[in-house]
């Protein structure tokens, strides 16, 4: 027993029978953990699993004293695979912790995938030829040599491109603006929805722009999205000058407040610019939204300086207010007023009719509302702002009444908006007192309407999951 283990090749052979198949179950393991961790390791332990620990057992045997006659071939064809397998995993291993697991937009995460893919490259070649050198005894000076000059020709020959391609990678490594910013060169404004070692691309919303990132680096642009203060849309508009400023102004800002999309940090403004002259600034959510924004301002303020008696753009005349239109619209409503046709024309001294664009509100949450309007034409969508949402009541429509609760003077809970383009007539509160007090069932009517809206709202919110607060009914 005493002369085996004295022999030179029995420990070996003990570490490779025993250490080598405790070494191959513990690597095992780590990659099918790896593998339920879905971890891009896997293939890195299964590769140093099935290649490189085999033959570096392998290696152990065969480098014993007197395992192989002479310094022989295999060996070293042995050697040279061991090495190749090395360099294999040592670069796949670099790759994985420089790389995968860089942390969302560091400068890991940014390093073009071609450059990456170079550096491998040249890791592999210089690897080769080191294996080459040390098992073989290789002259590999002039591999060098060669990389050196062709590295060189093609430096000069690129030499355009490639300081075009490093000044675009020294701006992603600065990291001005990441994807889903919006940056604006020159006239060209966008979302960053890709960017490589070669260019940004932009989703203009009519179209994809591809901008070199040299272009970027050597220009100057904004970037829209990091602003201290949310992007505003800016719209310049003008009204008579016999319009008060103030009454411009605040209507104004009631009219950009209410339109979707815009941010919620921060109020609209106006400023005067001269003569009858506003500049309006619409804070957004997003700069992509500035055409939709701007498109719904100018629709409404068109039917809000109307119902204002202000004068959009100098325009003194309305022909669709007309006292023939508004006798009209008193004789549609007269049966919901429980008036005759002929009493009804009494009212066009205090009636208005009013027109709204599709999307404006009608009345507001909270508010008390100080005429009923009755609906001449169009739909009108009654609901209820609630923690989930907007939830919808009912839909209303031609003669229809939108303000009930003027007459108790009570808040209400809902909210009026239009589908569509709707023409109301409005009729002051205390008008509509002295028609109660001569027609008591008016009252009635107004009462019986507004728990029936009550009801529906009872249902609509309990549909989502919400209740109705019983001390808040009056429903509008």
């Amino acid at each position: 027993m005493t002369d085996i283990t004295s022999q030179p090749w029995f420990w070996p052979a003990v570490i490779v029978s025993i250490g080598l198949p405790l070494v191959l179950i513990g690597l095992t393991e780590l990659a099918n953990s790896l593998t339920r961790r879905g971890s891009r390791a896997a293939p890195i332990v299964v590769m140093v699993r099935n290649y490189l620990v085999p033959v570096a057992g392998v290696l152990v045997l065969i480098s014993q004293p007197g395992a192989w006659e002479g310094s022989g071939t295999w060996p070293r064809v042995i050697w040279t695979i061991f090495g190749l397998l090395v360099i294999v995993v040592t670069i796949n291993a670099i790759n994985h912790l420089v790389f995968h697991r860089a942390e969302k937009g560091s400068w890991r995460d940014r390093f073009p995938t071609i450059f990456s893919d170079l550096i491998r490259f040249v890791l592999i070649i210089v690897g080769i030829a080191l294996v080459f050198y040390w098992v073989w005894d290789a002259d590999v000076a002039g591999v060098f040599a060669a990389l050196g000059i062709t590295s060189i020709v093609v430096g000069l020959a690129l030499q355009n491109a490639v300081g075009s391609i490093v000044s675009g990678l020294f701006l992603i490594f600065e990291a001005p603006f990441q994807i889903g910013d919006w940056i604006q060169m020159g006239s060209t404004r966008g979302q960053i929805i890709e960017v490589n070692w070669r260019a940004v691309h932009l989703d203009t919303g009519n179209g994809i722009v591809v901008m070199p990132t040299s272009e970027l680096a050597e220009g100057s642009f904004v970037n829209l999205t990091r602003a201290a203060d949310p992007y505003a849309a800016q719209h310049e508009v003008s009204f008579s000058t016999d319009d008060p400023p103030l009454r411009v102004r605040a209507m104004l800002i009631e009219v950009a407040r209410d339109i979707p999309l815009t941010s919620p940090d921060r109020e609209p403004a106006v400023s005067t610019i001269g003569g009858a002259t506003y500049r309006v600034s619409i804070p957004l959510q997003s700069p992509g939204d500035e055409g939709a924004v701007l498109d719904a301002f100018t629709t409404r303020l068109w039917y809000a300086a109307r119902r204002a008696d202000l004068h959009l753009d100098g325009d003194m005349t309305d022909d669709w207010n007309s006292p023939e239109r508004l006798l009209g619209a008193l004789r549609q409503i007269a049966p919901a007023l429980s008036l005759r046709p002929g009493d009804a024309e009494t009212l066009a001294v205090s009636a208005r009719l009013e027109r709204f664009a599709a999307g404006e509100v009608l009345l507001r949450p909270g508010a008390v509302p100080t005429s009923t309007r009755f609906i001449l034409s169009g739909r009108v969508m009654l609901g209820v702002p609630t923690d989930v949402g907007f939830v919808q009541i009912t839909e209303l429509s031609r003669d229809d009444a939108v303000g009930l609760t003027a007459l108790t003077r009570t808040r209400t809970i809902s909210r009026a908006t239009a589908l569509t383009e709707v023409e109301v007539v409005s009729i002051p509160v205390d008008v509509l007192d002295d028609i109660v007090r001569t027609h008591p069932s008016l009252a009635r009517e107004v009462v019986r309407e507004n728990e029936n809206r009550t009801r529906l709202a009872r249902s609509a919110l309990a549909a989502v999951g919400e209740t109705l607060d019983p001390t808040r009914r009056a429903m509008g």
